[in-house]
């Protein structure tokens, strides 16, 4: 409610709320006569201007949020200080111009009367405060949030990087040693590779077919740890090529598995990839095996730096758009992802 009505606030300029104020007020003291107007129009907003901006900009910054006794009783002090003093030139108007008052005068009434409007003007100027700072403070948080997203992706890298690389340079070497025509290839495909993830991944969001190609050589490059070939599926077909996707996000998952599959080592052990597309919904599915020797590491798919960050990511880049379910059985292992427009 109070986030409802700042915003209508700060919607409106400044100075409009004051000259309104200051029409208003002329308007109901013009009913009784024009210096009574006038008298109003000053006096009044005068008083809710003082309070409110001696608020928003002194005590509150000041004392809130530290020391808010000192905060209390300078409120206090000011408002009393500003509703005595109406009090008594609203006497003193009455006494030199009594044909301008209302003719059953008393200073209870003033007293009160300031006194309503003086807090109406502290809590309108706390309203807005404590907006504007929670508003502040949901930014920073973003940020960070953000900041903490990028630092682990970068991070993620390094742990990537190094050991895929080794991997690959091996492959490469042994291709090169046994004189396979394919080597100049396999050079460009890593090159191309190393350009997607030091470069290109610095974006919040990539084309989708980068991050295919990126998972396609990946794939190659493991096919080669084994002379025969291994159960490697992926399927990806019917998918817009320009649909922009967060970089290095699927890759998590194909690399999840194959880490926890070992299928160069199982003969029986398999990878399977669907990517799909549909107006307004993305799909993508990883399966793979699991060894019959690791029966007990079925908790630590859902663990590890990759797919923590992962999920980070999807929270900030996708935030209530994405679904994402991790299941495992005795013998297989299934990610399921699905994002929306």
């Amino acid at each position: 409610m109070l986030k409802k009505i700042t915003t209508w606030y700060k919607a409106i300029p400044g100075y409009t709320i004051w000259i309104l104020l200051v029409l208003f007020y002329f308007t109901t003291g013009a009913q009784i006569s024009t210096l009574r107007g006038i008298y109003h129009a000053l006096v009044l907003t005068s008083l809710q201007a003082i309070v409110y901006h001696v608020n928003l900009h002194r005590f509150l910054p000041k004392y809130y949020d530290h020391q808010k006794n000192k905060f209390r009783l300078a409120n206090a002090v000011l408002i009393m200080s500003l509703v005595v003093l109406g009090t008594i030139a609203e006497a003193v108007f009455h006494h030199f111009l009594p044909q301008y008052s209302h003719p059953n005068f008393n200073l209870l009434g003033p007293f009160i009367f300031y006194t309503i409007l003086a807090l109406m003007a502290f809590w309108v100027g706390m309203t807005q405060y404590l907006v504007d700072k929670q508003e502040k403070n949901n930014i920073e948080i973003e940020s960070l949030k953000r900041d903490k997203a990028e630092n682990e992706l970068k991070f993620l890298k390094t742990q990537i990087n190094p050991h895929f690389l080794f991997n690959a340079l091996n492959n490469i070497y042994s291709m090169a040693y046994t004189g396979d025509r394919s080597t100049p290839e396999k050079i460009t495909m890593l090159s191309d590779m190393l350009r997607y993830v030091l470069y290109e991944c610095e974006s919040d969001y990539i084309s989708l077919y980068k991050e295919v190609d990126y998972i396609s050589s990946f794939l190659e490059f493991q096919q080669l740890k084994t002379e025969e070939r291994q159960n490697i599926v992926f399927e990806a077909e019917n998918y817009d090529d320009n649909y922009q996707i967060a970089p290095m996000l699927l890759v998590t998952f194909v690399e999840n598995a194959f880490k926890h599959s070992k299928i160069e080592k199982d003969k029986e052990g398999f990878v399977k990839i669907w990517l799909s597309q549909e107006p307004g919904r993305f799909h993508f599915v990883v399966e793979n095996s699991i060894p019959d020797e690791l029966p007990n590491q079925q908790s630590s798919f859902n663990k590890g730096i990759g797919i923590e960050n992962a999920k980070n990511r999807l929270a900030l880049l996708y935030p209530g758009k994405h679904r994402l379910d991790i299941s495992s059985t005795g013998k297989e292992h299934k990610v399921v992802l699905e994002l929306l427009r």
